[in-house]
C-alpha cells in the first residue's frame, strides 16, 4: 500500500514537471518570436525613417533649383532690355570740338526757325473782324459764330440796349474774349492790371504797347476780363426777372385808394394770382429785412449790387431768413392776401438808392 502510494506521488511529479517544461518551451518559443518580430520593426523604422529624411532633402533641393532657375530667367531678360552702349570715337584732331559745338549750340538760322515756331503762342496781338448785323441775328448768334462771349461784343462796340441792335449796326469782333476799357484820370497800367486781375504784361502784349505810359481817354483791351453780372443783365434787359406769375392789377404812380377812393401813390405795381403762388427774387442779392406790417402784411426786402432794393409785400408765408445771400429766381416766399389787401396778390417795388421807381422798366 505504501508502494503504491509512492509510485503515484513519483508518477504525478513526473506529470507536473513536463507540463513545466513544455510551458517553459512554449514561453521560450513565444519569447523568440516577440523578439524577431521587435527586431523586424526597429530595422523597419529606421529604414522608413531614413526615406523620409531622403525625401525631405530632394523637396529642398528642388525647391533652390526652382528659384535659381526663375532668378537666372529675370536676369537674362534685364539683360536684353538694357542697350548696349557703343562707344563714341572722336577723331584725333580738333575737328572733335567743333562736333560737340554744333551738337550742343544750333547754328543762327536754326535758332531763328524755333523762335518764329513759338512767338505766336507766346505773344498774341489784338486783331479785329467787322461784322455788319443781317436780318434775324442776334447778339448770341453773332457770339456763337464768331466763338467769343457776349460781354466782350457788348463792351467793345458799347451797347447799351441788346434788345434795340439795328439791322445794318457794324459790329467789331475781338479775337479773343475781353473788355474795352477806357483810361481815366489817375489810372495807371499797373493799377488796371491789379484790378481786372490780369498780368501788367498781358495788357502790354495784347495792346502793342512798348511803355506803361497811358493818357486819359486811351482805350485798352483788357484779355480775359469780362462785365459784371449785374452790368451785362441790364444790357440784356434781364437786370430784373418778375417776381412771380399773375395779373398787372395795379401800376406804379398815382392811383385812386382801393380802400378811401382817395387819390394817392402807388410805388410799386401789383400782381394778383391765387394764394400760394411761388413768388422769386427779381434779382441776386442779401436778404435785409422780413416781417410783418399793417400795411404791407408778411414782407421780404432784398438789398441788391449798384443800390437797388426789392420788396415784395402781403405774402402768405416767408421762406427766407435775415441776411441770407439769395440768387436771381430763387423761391423766397408765397402770395397772399395779409396786411392793408383787397384779394391775393403781391405789391411789388423796386427802389434804386432808396427812391421808388417804375418797376415795370426794368422788368423782363
Amino acid at each position: 500500500m505504501f508502494l503504491e502510494e509512492s509510485m503515484i506521488a513519483v508518477l504525478n511529479n513526473q506529470n507536473i514537471k513536463r507540463r513545466n517544461n513544455r510551458s517553459y518551451l512554449y514561453k521560450k518559443k513565444e519569447s523568440s518570436k516577440s523578439l524577431k518580430k521587435y527586431e523586424w520593426k526597429r530595422e523597419n523604422k529606421s529604414f522608413f525613417s531614413s526615406s523620409v529624411q531622403i525625401r525631405r532633402y530632394l523637396n529642398i533641393f528642388l525647391i533652390i533649383a526652382f528659384l535659381f532657375a526663375i532668378f537666372f530667367i529675370l536676369y537674362m531678360e534685364k539683360e536684353k532690355s538694357v542697350p548696349k552702349i557703343t562707344p563714341i570715337s572722336f577723331p584725333k584732331d580738333n575737328s572733335a570740338e567743333s562736333l560737340l559745338l554744333k551738337i550742343t549750340v544750333p547754328d543762327h538760322e536754326s535758332f531763328r526757325t524755333v523762335t518764329k515756331k513759338l512767338s505766336p503762342a507766346v505773344i498774341r496781338s489784338l486783331k479785329i473782324v467787322k461784322y455788319r448785323v443781317r436780318n434775324r441775328d442776334t447778339l448770341s448768334s453773332i457770339a456763337q459764330k464768331f466763338r467769343i462771349s457776349l460781354s466782350t461784343i457788348i463792351s467793345y462796340n458799347d451797347i447799351r440796349d441788346a434788345r434795340r441792335l439795328a439791322i445794318g449796326t457794324l459790329l467789331e469782333i475781338p479775337n479773343e474774349n475781353g473788355l474795352k476799357y477806357r483810361v481815366k484820370r489817375g489810372d495807371s497800367l499797373s493799377g488796371i492790371a491789379r484790378k481786372f486781375g490780369i498780368p501788367l504784361k498781358e495788357i502790354l502784349d495784347w495792346n502793342n504797347l512798348s511803355t506803361s505810359v497811358i493818357q486819359p481817354g486811351q482805350e485798352l483791351f483788357i484779355a480775359g476780363a469780362a462785365m459784371r453780372t449785374n452790368d451785362l443783365n441790364r444790357v440784356l434787359g434781364k437786370l430784373f426777372i418778375y417776381p412771380t406769375r399773375g395779373r398787372l392789377t395795379s401800376p406804379f404812380g398815382m392811383r385812386h385808394d382801393p380802400f378811401t377812393g382817395l387819390w394817392r401813390f402807388h410805388n410799386g405795381v401789383d400782381l394778383a394770382n391765387k394764394i400760394g403762388t411761388p413768388i422769386v427774387a427779381a434779382m441776386a442779392g442779401t436778404v435785409a429785412m422780413t416781417g410783418i406790417n399793417p400795411t404791407y402784411g408778411r414782407y421780404i426786402i432784398i438789398r441788391h449790387a449798384d443800390g437797388f432794393q426789392t420788396l415784395y409785400a402781403h405774402l402768405s408765408r416767408v421762406l427766407v431768413a435775415r441776411g441770407r445771400r439769395i440768387s436771381q429766381n430763387q423761391v423766397i416766399g408765397k402770395m397772399g392776401t395779409t396786411g392793408y389787401s383787397t384779394g391775393s396778390h403781391l405789391h411789388f417795388s423796386i427802389f434804386k438808392n432808396g427812391k421808388p421807381v417804375d418797376p415795370l422798366k426794368y422788368l423782363h
